[in-house]
């Protein structure tokens, strides 16, 4: 089978690279040059690049009961969207201290958020979020929870300015408000269609 992609970091040339800005992220300026298919080298260009840490999402289910635990929050990205800012999602959060596993964030960040236990964790896939311009790249895993007897809250770090809202639903819910696109960012439609395309197979091992 062909080699796809033909090309790895060797082939790129990086002349110059300057930050232009650090706060919440990082932008960086790259001047830079890269081999082409047809041969030979691209003309020497500019680009502005994102630089964030790398992140975890968890997908909270409950196979016994067959729900799961999602959290609602705002999201700034779609402010200026006709959709509500607010979005329904996995729990996630970015891994910001050396030595912590990501599986490690992923459990962490469930007690911040959600304030559930997670009595197993399965990991998914990892991919770019947006790598036209930005470093960072999310690792997906799902999380088994119990959740008899709970019915939301609202949690988060003050400190961080989270206001997060629990919500437990019916898989068949979920999978319904992902079909009918309320469910519009990728962490969570990819995280559920993963789950979907699985469920079978996870439900054997954890029921």
């Amino acid at each position: 089978m062909k080699k796809i992609p033909a090309f790895d970091v060797g082939d790129v040339d990086i002349t110059d690279k300057q930050q232009r800005y650090k706060g919440f992220f990082t932008i960086k300026q790259l001047k830079l040059r890269h081999a082409l298919f047809e041969g030979g080298q691209s003309d020497l260009f500019d680009r502005e690049l994102c630089v964030r840490n790398d992140a975890v999402g968890i997908l909270l289910y409950d196979p016994r009961l067959q729900q799961f635990a999602l959290v609602e929050q705002i999201r700034i990205g779609a402010l200026d969207r006709d959709e509500s800012p607010w979005m329904l999602e996995v729990v996630a959060g970015m891994i910001d201290k050396d030595g912590e596993s990501k599986q490690t964030v992923a459990i962490r960040e469930v007690k911040e958020e959600a304030n559930l236990e997670v009595q197993a964790v399965e990991p998914m896939l990892e991919y770019f979020v947006s790598p036209g311009g930005s470093t960072e790249k999310f690792s997906l895993f799902l999380g088994r929870v119990e959740l008899t007897n709970v019915s939301g809250g609202v949690y988060g770090l003050k400190e961080e300015h989270e206001d997060i809202k629990l919500h437990v639903l019916p898989v068949s819910d979920v999978k319904a408000l992902l079909a009918a696109g309320n469910i519009n960012n990728a962490m969570t439609i990819i995280a559920l269609q993963w789950f979907f395309l699985n469920k079978r197979d996870i439900d054997k091992r954890w029921c």
